[in-house]
């Protein structure tokens, strides 16, 4: 079923990857395009040699199996700086942004492609 979802162009992702059920036997056995680190490997990564190694481990391994590979709970420029370091594609945490509301996100991402026409923003009840 979930290539078939995968076939008409939804992109999978194996969220919270080791912690509880997200097992190595879903990178097998499932046709993922992402794959996210659990938060908790973050927590502490600029102190534990241990918990580097492992995101380390992770980042190769998604990367050798053509996964786009995301962390979670990113906190720190340290952090950031080791994940680019390690080919990390891409992260989410209070680092980058606190959670905002939707259309405070809509409008920022309208400002950046300079805006809409009239009629669209009228249509999306946005300013800009």
């Amino acid at each position: 079923m979930l290539t078939k979802i995968r076939d008409i162009g939804v992109s999978l992702a194996l969220d919270d990857f080791g912690s509880g059920y997200s097992s190595f036997g879903y990178l097998a056995d499932l046709n993922l395009n992402r794959l996210k680190i659990d938060r908790s490997f973050l927590t502490d990564l600029e102190s534990s040699a241990k918990k580097q190694d492992i995101v380390r481990g992770i980042i190769a391994l998604a990367n050798s199996l053509g996964l786009t590979v995301m962390a979670e709970g990113m906190e720190t420029e340290g952090q950031l700086t080791f994940l680019i370091a390690e080919r990390c594609h891409g992260a989410q945490g209070f680092f980058m942004s606190e959670p905002i509301e939707e259309k405070l996100l809509t409008n920022q991402l309208i400002a950046r492609r300079g805006g809409l026409k009239a009629k669209a923003r009228a249509k999306l009840n946005l300013s800009a």
